[in-house]
């Protein structure tokens, strides 16, 4: 596949080319980025949907950060706060989890931005651009990809398994930071297909293109 020579090649970049910019924006923003990013977590969420109360200081409780889209863009999470009610909440009243959704990521100075992935050991997010981001978490932190339902295989890699995704767009991205990458499809079974036509082409017309404006309705039972 021509991936696989690609991914081959002296000029690709590699996992050292990643830690190396990670060390240097280390380097450099460090103590910025820490301070920001204290002061996220340590500021309660103005709604029960967008957050927890924060963490006692001396807690374990793993940082989850969502990015919700806004509603006109498409890729936003439906019923976000059923969603958090009976997914999170558990969680977060056993003291595991402390978690933040981020609905205003393009109006935050772009240092904040780093820092607060940087901080999160989870991120939870539709398919876009703010997954990106995932480049700058720590390795063996966890990515939640979500893709609206019923988009055919062939036209996006989402397998539904942790780290089978690696020539994937943001899989690519988890392979290459170490971090641990799932996508995960928001309708309730897996569209079928066999397994020899997995990734072959398909016939696709303009309303395939579409899928990118629809929302996430995932099934919170």
């Amino acid at each position: 596949m021509r991936a696989d020579r690609e991914l081959a090649h002296q000029s690709s970049v590699g996992r050292q080319d990643v830690l190396a910019f990670n060390t240097a924006l280390v380097a450099r923003h460090g103590r910025d980025m820490d301070d920001l990013s204290k002061r996220f977590w340590e500021r309660p969420s103005p709604f029960a949907a967008f957050g927890s109360s924060p963490a006692p200081a001396a807690s374990e409780a793993v940082k989850l950060l969502l990015v919700q889209r806004g509603a006109g863009d498409g890729r936003s999470f439906e019923s976000l706060g059923s969603l958090a009610e009976k997914g999170l909440t558990p969680l977060v009243d056993e003291g595991l989890l402390t978690w933040r959704a981020l609905d205003d990521l393009s109006e935050r100075p772009l240092l904040q931005q780093a820092a607060l992935f940087r901080s999160a050991e989870v991120l939870v997010g539709a398919c876009g651009a703010a997954l990106g981001w995932m480049m700058l978490m720590r390795p063996g932190a966890q990515v939640l990809e979500w893709l609206p339902r019923g988009v055919q295989p062939p036209l996006y890699r989402c397998s539904e398994a942790w780290n089978a995704d690696p020539l994937g767009m943001f899989g690519g991205l988890g392979r290459l930071a170490g971090v641990d990458h799932v996508c995960l499809r928001s309708g309730q079974a897996t569209v079928p297909i066999a397994d020899k036509n997995r990734w072959s082409a398909k016939r696709t017309t303009a309303k395939d293109a579409y899928w990118r404006l629809d929302n996430l309705d995932v099934d919170s039972q």
